[in-house]
């Protein structure tokens, strides 16, 4: 009997073990897009980052910082499945001479903050050629999964809403 009880116990440590793992990667995960993970840690840096950048407060920012990083990411994907030829080069310029409507050039002056400001350029060209309702039915194919402490994903607005409460579920 014994035995038994000690086999039972390392069973119910490893199994232990393992979902708490799992737990501590899932937050830190603060979204994924097609499985492509955003760490806390990079949201944490554009965050800081823009906020010093814009002379905002971070939690002004945040959630709207996050479904900017999201939105980023599936342009950035799209224009690499359809073979987009504009450099960052040259959307860091479309930014800096203010091309871009409500997108600030000091955005640029944070080098995490710039990375994705010159995301949301390639966001907001590829909108325009493509046609604002044609570019949201496309960004519609991509899974998206968010930590529930931003809410959840919207992809008929291309944005976060929601409590984003941690004891709700995650939605895609």
């Amino acid at each position: 009997m014994k035995r038994w009880v000690r086999i039972l116990a390392v069973s119910l440590a490893a199994a232990s073990a393992v979902a708490f793992s799992g737990c501590s990667v899932r937050a830190q995960t603060a979204f994924t897009v097609d499985g492509k993970v955003t760490t806390m840690a990079q949201v944490n840096d554009t965050v800081n980052g823009c906020a010093t950048a814009l002379g905002q407060p971070p939690a002004v920012l945040t959630n709207v910082l996050v479904s900017g990083m999201i939105v980023a990411q599936i342009s950035r994907d799209m224009a690499a499945e359809q073979n987009v030829q504009t450099s960052d080069a040259d959307l860091t310029s479309m930014v800096q001479n203010g091309q871009i409507s409500g997108l600030p050039s000091s955005m640029l002056n944070d080098p995490n903050c710039g990375s994705l400001a010159v995301s949301l350029a390639l966001q907001a060209l590829m909108s325009f050629q493509m046609g604002s309702g044609s570019f949201i039915t496309a960004t519609q194919s991509h899974t998206v999964v968010v930590n529930p402490r931003f809410g959840t994903w919207d992809p008929n607005n291309l944005t976060l809403s929601g409590s984003g409460s941690l004891s709700q579920l995650a939605n895609g």
